[in-house]
This record gives structure tokens, C-alpha cells and sequence, in this order.
């Protein structure tokens, strides 16, 4: 009995996408298939995270490569499955010819191209979308960034909606305008003793969110960039509280700190911002 070309397209299009996973990740065949074909736990130090990304694996036997990109037609069932699953959907195609794979977040894909070109894309039956060449998948260390990146995505989005509730306990519970402060004197000083406390204990607990702030699972520009700035206002606090208690303080002074911990605040806030401005970078940045 002769074996459709299919399946042993499937079975190479596997065995090439499991020779590049880590061995010590966990690779779920998903049966029976509705779609997504397989689930990749990420593991680190043989320990598994709990964070994941589901695949569906495509192949061809020749692609077409153009200079920067790999067009690939998908059906509208996929993408509108994708755009409502909790967790990221990676579209993985195999160049059979070259035994090379190529990989795709297909939420970001929609959001960011599909949508933006394109309101009535639900209405059509299939889509082409667009692979970079860039996003080309091999056992390297750097090739696998992209897929752990959207593994964390929804324990990132999670740590967010944390954030965001330690921003607004903050304009709750503390005050950094208002007071009237002399060289060595404040009315207030038991006030911006307390809002210096629980600034300072919020500030840390933002920071034990590593799938934010953790150099390898974080997001890159963050801890580079933000975090230095939020531990300069923990620092800040611990500051103010020291001159209050001994009134060694300057008007000049207390004004620097508070300015120093009111934009750690503000950066709870902003960070969302920031990253949601960021998570194309594995897109095509291209108009077509």
C-alpha cells in the first residue's frame, strides 16, 4: 500500500521541528487535532515553567523565499481561532527542500498587519501572510529567543495587570505634590514618611515580576532601561526617609527625591505603553 504524500510530508516537517526544540522542553502532540498540532512547555534548568506556545506546523516541499520574506496563504478559521486563544499560536512552515523552518506569531500578525490593512478580513476564506527570513528557527540559543519570548506572553500580560494594580494603589495611598517643605522642617513629614514607605515596598514587588524585570525572561528594553530607573527611586525613598528622620534635609533636596520616586511611579503606568509599541519586532516591517 503506497503512503500519501502528505503524511510523510508531516512526519519529516516533525522530526525536523523536534531536532531543533531543546530536549529538556516538553513537545505535546495534540490529538485529536482541531487545528494546532502541537503545545511546547518551555523547561529551564530541567525545571518546567508552566509557560508555553501552541504550533501549527505547515509544510511545502519548495518555498517560495522573496528577499526578505516567505508568503504563506492560511485559513481565515485559523487566524480567527488564533485571535481569540489565550495563549500564542506560532505558525511554523518547513522548507522540505533545504530542511529549514520558519516561524510566525500569528496574533501579533493580525493585530499589526492583517487588521491594519484590511476590516473586513474575517469575510474572506484565506490570507496570505508573511514570514520573515529572519524568523528562521535552528537548535541556536538565539534562534529560540523569539519562540520563549511569546511563551511568556501570557504570564507577561498577567504581570501587567499586576503592575497596573500596584499604579493605582499607589495614587490611592500616597501623595508626592502639595507639601510645603522648608530647609530642615515639614508639617508633613509623618505623611511623606508613610507614602515613602509604601511607595518603596510597591516598587519592590514590581521588580519580583520577572517576566518583566528579570534579565532572560523579561522584555529587553525594560530591564535595560526601566528597571535602573525604578531602583533609583526605591533608592530615593530609602533617602528621603533617612534625611526626614534626622531633619538634615534642603527644600532642594526633599524636591529631587520626590521627582526621582514620582517617575518610578509613573513608569508602572507607562510600561504597557511602551511594549505594546515593541512586540512587532517579529513581524515583517515591510508594506506590501
Amino acid at each position: 500500500m503506497q503512503r500519501p504524500q502528505a503524511h510523510i510530508n508531516e512526519e519529516i516537517s516533525e522530526r525536523l521541528l523536534k531536532s531543533v526544540i531543546p530536549p529538556e522542553w516538553v513537545f505535546r502532540k495534540l490529538l485529536p487535532d482541531y487545528g494546532i498540532d502541537y503545545e511546547i512547555e518551555i523547561a529551564k534548568n530541567n525545571m518546567l515553567t508552566g509557560n508555553r506556545f501552541w504550533v501549527q506546523l505547515k509544510s511545502k516541499e519548495n518555498i517560495d523565499i522573496k528577499e526578505n520574506y516567505i508568503p504563506y496563504s492560511v485559513e481565515t478559521k485559523l487566524l480567527n481561532y488564533s485571535i481569540s486563544c489565550p495563549f500564542p499560536i506560532i505558525l511554523i512552515v518547513a522548507d522540505l527542500k533545504r530542511e529549514t523552518l520558519y516561524w510566525l506569531p500569528l496574533q501579533d500578525e493580525i493585530i499589526h498587519n492583517l487588521q491594519n490593512k484590511n476590516i473586513f478580513w474575517s469575510e474572506q476564506k484565506t490570507h496570505t501572510v508573511y514570514l520573515p527570513t529572519k524568523n528562521k528557527l535552528d537548535a541556536s540559543s538565539h534562534s529560540l529567543e523569539g519562540l520563549i519570548y511569546y511563551a511568556y506572553e501570557p504570564a507577561r500580560l498577567r504581570a501587567f495587570a499586576i503592575l497596573h494594580r500596584y499604579y493605582h494603589e499607589l495614587q490611592y495611598t500616597t501623595r508626592w505634590s502639595g507639601y510645603e517643605i522648608e530647609n530642615g522642617y515639614t508639617e508633613e513629614k509623618e505623611a511623606l514618611l508613610e507614602s515613602s514607605r509604601i511607595t518603596k515596598s510597591f516598587l519592590m514587588l514590581a521588580l519580583e515580576l520577572d517576566v518583566i524585570f528579570n534579565e532572560g525572561e523579561g522584555i529587553d528594553f525594560v530591564v535595560a532601561v526601566t528597571k535602573p530607573m525604578i531602583d533609583d527611586g526605591i533608592r530615593a525613598c530609602e533617602e528621603l526617609q533617612n534625611l526626614l528622620k534626622s531633619n538634615t534635609y534642603t527644600w532642594a533636596k526633599i524636591t529631587l527625591l520626590i521627582s526621582k520616586i514620582d517617575h518610578a511611579v509613573n513608569l508602572l503606568s507607562t510600561i504597557i505603553t511602551a511594549y505594546q509599541e515593541f512586540n512587532d519586532r517579529y513581524l515583517l516591517r515591510r508594506d506590501l
